[in-house]
């Protein structure tokens, strides 16, 4: 960077003419703005992640009981844990049923086919039949 060369030369020339209280001025202001070229550097990464996060967020769609990327029709994912950690954890189909799925992060069953849950119950009571 231009200004850690001009720094460095009026250091330069500061030590060579003997200031050297000024020339621990021009070492501190180096410091001070390599420290906050490093904070700019973490904000600018902070903001990269961020921005990435919200066009995600902007890209899923839930559907019955689990989200869909729109954009590409990726999916499933566990609503568990994108809603809780933001983190887009795929729900894995379940053997027995094509239907339901199983977050491998959280452990939690899920409707992955697009239907609503059909209720059957164990026993029918008589009286209401």
């Amino acid at each position: 960077m231009a200004i850690f060369d001009d720094l460095k030369s009026v250091g330069q020339v500061l030590q060579e003419a003997g200031k050297i209280e000024q020339y621990k001025q021009i070492l501190e202001a180096q410091e001070k703005l390599l420290e906050m070229q490093k904070r700019v550097a973490e904000l600018e990464e902070e903001n990269k992640k961020l921005k990435e996060l919200l066009a995600c967020s902007e890209d899923l769609e839930f559907r019955i009981s689990v989200y869909y990327k729109k954009s590409n029709g990726d999916g499933p994912f566990c609503p568990n844990c994108w809603d809780a950690y933001r983190k887009l954890i795929r729900v894995i189909k379940s053997y027995p049923s094509a239907d339901s799925g199983k977050c491998p992060q959280c452990n939690n069953l899920f409707n992955i086919e697009g239907r609503e849950p059909v209720y059957k119950p164990k026993f029918a009571r008589r009286d209401l039949l």
